[in-house]
């Protein structure tokens, strides 16, 4: 019972303070984006550039044609890509943000439990642009229309934010302690990159080998974008996807918020 009181109180502290974390996060943005020559475009270039090159190869050099529904591959591979560079990119820089925010931990006052949210909705605002800038594509060359099934934006991003809170948290306190997590981080986003069905089609696995995608909770993100803006697809349709995401997602949440609170109190004494 007290774990249950403690981690209530953990949440309600981040509401109580959620015009301090608009703050920040807008600082963090202006900090990452803004403070460059070049400034936000930026943001957008990189990832470009990346998606180019991966369409190019698998276009041009291995040929790839449209899918097996019958998709565009262009327009099926970015919608695939756009939210993976938005979760590896969050997990990379989460993993340092405590030891970046050094001087908050001192304050007393501060809600240290905010900063690796700092990350993940500083990173969202890029996301939705990024996400404004491929629709416009895929609308004008592609002939893909807006629907009633692009509302379900909303609740994929709700999905993916509880996602990254945990993780967020779990491997941003973890860093505090043991500085090899911010490189074991790098490691997983390589691995789970080719390992989640993002530039290869989930129909290619057949068998058991189906679950295996199922229990990599980022495929359900990757591809509720696809279901949402080209495939036509509700969520609530598939519901082995729902139900192992929603159990290894709460488990992850849940287990971020209990290390983060475990460990927050050695945070001063290490930094």
């Amino acid at each position: 019972m007290n774990n249950i009181n403690s981690l209530r109180n953990f949440f309600t502290n981040i509401f109580r303070q959620r015009n301090i974390l608009k703050i920040l996060i807008k600082r963090d943005f202006e900090g990452r984006y803004l403070s460059s020559f070049i400034g936000l475009p930026w943001a957008f270039i990189q990832p470009a550039v990346y998606v180019f090159v991966i369409w190019f190869a698998f276009t041009y050099g291995l040929k790839a044609g449209p899918t097996t529904s019958g998709l565009a591959f262009a327009p099926w591979l970015i919608l695939g890509m756009i939210p993976w560079m938005f979760i590896s990119q969050t997990m990379i820089v989460s993993s340092a943000s405590i030891t970046e925010y050094t001087y908050l931990i001192k304050k007393t006052n501060f809600p240290v439990s905010m900063i690796p949210l700092i990350k993940i909705f500083s990173g969202m605002i890029v996301h939705l642009i990024l996400i404004a800038m491929i629709l416009i594509i895929i609308v004008a060359f592609y002939g893909i229309y807006p629907t009633v099934y692009w509302f379900q934006l909303i609740y994929y991003l709700f999905a993916l934010t509880v996602l990254l809170s945990g993780i967020s948290w779990f491997v941003a306190s973890v860093n505090v302690f043991i500085h090899d997590m911010a490189h074991i981080v790098n490691i997983i986003v390589t691995i789970l990159f080719w390992a989640t069905p993002i530039i290869w089609p989930y129909s290619m696995l057949t068998g058991n080998l189906k679950y295996i995608a199922l229990l990599n909770p980022f495929f359900y993100i990757t591809e509720g974008y696809r279901y949402t803006f080209i495939e036509e697809k509700w969520f609530f349709e598939f519901v082995e996807m729902n139900i192992f995401f929603w159990t290894f997602t709460l488990a992850i949440f849940i287990l971020g918020a209990f290390t983060f609170r475990k460990l927050k109190p050695r945070f001063a004494d290490v930094l």
